[in-house]
C-alpha cells in the first residue's frame, strides 16, 4: 500500500506501463485470432486438430433488448430496471 505522494507516483508509473502493455498484447491478439480464424475459413474448417492443439470456430448468438423502442411502446421501464453500484479507477 502506498503512504507517501513518491510511492503513489512510482505505482501510478508501473499502472500505466503495465496498461499499455496490456493494449499492446490484446492488439497482437487480435491480429493472431484474425489469422486463426482466416485460415479457417480459407480452408473451410470448423475445427483443425495439431500435434499440441485443437481449434474449434463456432458461431455465437448474442440477443438484447431495445430498450428506447420497448420504452416508446410502453411507457417507463423504471420500475424492472435493476441498478448495481460499483468502483471504477480512472487513471490519467
Amino acid at each position: 500500500m502506498c503512504r507517501t505522494m513518491n510511492e503513489l507516483e512510482k505505482v501510478v508509473a508501473d499502472y500505466r506501463s503495465l496498461k499499455a502493455l496490456k493494449e499492446d498484447l490484446e492488439e497482437q491478439l487480435k491480429d493472431i485470432e484474425r489469422e486463426i480464424i482466416g485460415y479457417m475459413d480459407s480452408n473451410e474448417k470448423l475445427s483443425e486438430t495439431g500435434k499440441d492443439f485443437t481449434i474449434k470456430l463456432s458461431t455465437c448468438e448474442r440477443r438484447t433488448v431495445d430498450t428506447k423502442r420497448l420504452e416508446a411502446d410502453l411507457g417507463s421501464l423504471a420500475e424492472y430496471q435493476k441498478i448495481s453500484q460499483y468502483r471504477k479507477l480512472c487513471v490519467r
